[in-house]
């Protein structure tokens, strides 16, 4: 009997080895695989003071005196921990200069109760309430006051805030489109023509280019000059083309291997500036890789098709919303918040 239980005690002995081993090697891969991810993470940039030498320019105002809301503060939009908002900023800025207008500011709503990502974007010529300041374009703010006063804009008018900020300038746009090989973009004729005739001159000196009418495989330099038409149609287009490269690169990440997203990770970081820390990249992308496969990308305008008018301020045209028309609105950035709970 005593044998039977010696025998007993040893194997349970060798059993909890074994399982210590394996817990200790565990262990040391998440510990790994941790500090690899911080030293990846450790390119990216945080949001710095802006300069003090004069190089920040001058806002002008179409109306200083315009102080009065053109809504009274919207109703917020609760959301849980499905939903994720990030801010997208884009900037045309040069070497030397402090923030500029925000070029293109899209809503990123990760919605992982649905599987869908909606990006919305906001068109930069409407006129709306920027709290504590006065009535302006919706791409005042963030030059007047940054990611801070842009989200407080954003919930003034919409009732929504971003969770997290991302600044990613034109040359990082170039950069993880190069990095994917290039996407394929649907050109018409016009722009087709107009791409070769200009080509992008301001960061490309190769701009003899023979795009096509139809699909074309864009370079990042032939994207980012794609994404800034501005002379065929209307801002509304010029952001439909932001709207759809997006897509097309998101549409391309999902269909990388591991090792080919590390590498558009990892050359694409440094191009990027935000408020999220490490740790919480790191648990987003836990949460989204596994159903990255299958996420549905979907995209928006604000202000939609017949929910605006035109209007002058200060000699120029700009984009105006009644009150039922920023309800419209918001109605949409609800609606890609909304959870399959509710």
């Amino acid at each position: 009997m005593a044998g039977k239980r010696k025998k007993k005690s040893s194997f349970e002995r060798k059993i909890l080895i074994v399982l210590c081993v394996v817990l200790s090697l565990i262990l040391a891969a998440l510990i790994g695989a941790y500090i690899w991810a911080e030293n990846l993470l450790s390119g990216i940039n945080r949001f710095d003071p802006q300069p003090t030498d004069g190089t920040q320019p001058t806002v002008e105002i179409a109306d200083p005196t315009d102080t009065v809301p053109v809504i009274e503060q919207a109703e917020a939009i609760t959301t849980g921990k499905q939903v994720v908002n990030i801010l997208l900023v884009g900037q045309d800025r040069r070497s030397g200069q402090g923030r500029m207008h925000s070029d293109a500011m899209i809503l990123v709503t990760i919605n992982k109760s649905t599987k869908k990502v909606t990006m919305t974007s906001f068109m930069r010529d409407m006129w709306v309430y920027i709290p504590d300041h006065y009535n302006e374009r919706i791409n005042v703010p963030y030059m007047v006051g940054g990611f801070d006063l842009l989200n407080e804009t954003l919930d003034y008018n919409f009732g929504v805030s971003a969770d997290y900020n991302v600044e990613i300038d034109f040359f990082g746009f170039m950069e993880a489109i190069d990095l994917v090989g290039g996407i394929e973009i649907e050109l018409t004729g016009a722009e087709a023509r107009y791409l070769n005739r200009r080509g992008n001159w301001e960061v490309d000196d190769d701009t003899t280019w023979s795009l096509v009418e139809g699909v074309n495989k864009l370079t990042g330099s032939q994207a980012l000059a794609y994404s800034r038409i501005r002379d065929i149609g209307d801002d509304f287009e010029r952001t439909s083309r932001q709207r759809t490269v997006l897509t097309k690169l998101i549409e391309k990440a999902k269909t990388l291997s591991t090792s080919q997203l590390y590498e558009l990770v990892k050359g694409v970081i440094p191009m990027i500036t935000t408020d999220m820390t490490n740790g919480e990249i790191m648990g987003l992308a836990l949460e989204l890789i596994p159903m990255l496969s299958n996420l549905e990308v979907v995209s928006q305008r604000i202000p939609a098709d017949g929910e605006f008018s035109f209007a002058n301020k200060g000699g120029a045209s700009v984009i105006a919303l009644s009150e039922s028309q920023f309800e419209a609105n918001k109605k949409l950035l609800e609606d890609a918040m909304r959870t399959d709970e509710e």
